[in-house]
């Protein structure tokens, strides 16, 4: 500050939390492992944001991916495949705002409760 001689900061963007989500989130992984989450119902609830700016239309939403594993028992020849994985990602019609709220909707509906984002 500028009495004390500390430490100033200028900020010159600030974002909330879900915004912050969807600028450095790249997509929610979602496993499903059997489940069969309501995607639908997800997307209607908690839809993307669409701003109207001076560029056009600008929508603000994460994308989403669902994740199936299946890993088959221990009694394999050696160098036999143990299993198989897929990452299915969704259209854009797919994509939802993700508030808190959201978030655990879609860790209720993941096999056990594994819904997180990437932020790779």
């Amino acid at each position: 500050d500028r009495f004390t001689g500390g430490t100033m900061f200028t900020i010159t963007q600030m974002w909330s939390l879900e915004q912050a989500r969807c600028r450095f989130g790249k997509f929610l992984r979602v496993a499903v492992n059997g489940k069969d989450p309501d995607v639908a119902r997800m997307v209607r609830e908690f839809p993307a944001r669409r701003d109207q700016t001076e560029v056009g239309e600008v929508v603000t939403g994460m994308a989403v991916r669902l994740v199936l594993q299946r890993h088959v028992g221990k009694e394999l020849a050696e160098g036999a495949c143990s299993g198989a994985a897929v990452e299915l990602q969704l259209g854009e019609a797919a994509r939802f705002y993700p508030t808190d709220a959201a978030l655990a909707g879609w860790r209720v509906q993941a096999d056990q409760g594994k819904a997180v984002i990437a932020y790779e």
